[in-house]
């Protein structure tokens, strides 16, 4: 039963760094889009809250990748 549940346990530290990097890469992508749109002045007031949904999509990534 030991063997079963620390298998268990390795799947489940893959599966939810696998999950970490790929919400990683789509904070990257948010956070730059986020910036395109700052870097037109007109779209400031549109650039600036996607820029905090990729900070927000950034700490999520960071607490999958480091939970056990």
């Amino acid at each position: 039963m030991r063997a079963i549940q620390g298998l268990l346990n390795v799947v489940v530290g893959i599966l939810t760094a696998v999950l970490g990097t790929v919400v990683g890469l789509l904070a990257a992508v948010v956070w730059v889009l986020g910036a395109v749109l700052c870097a037109t002045i007109l779209l400031i007031p549109l650039g600036l809250p996607v820029i905090k949904l990729g900070s927000r999509l950034f700490g999520l990534a960071k607490q999958l990748m480091h939970n056990p």
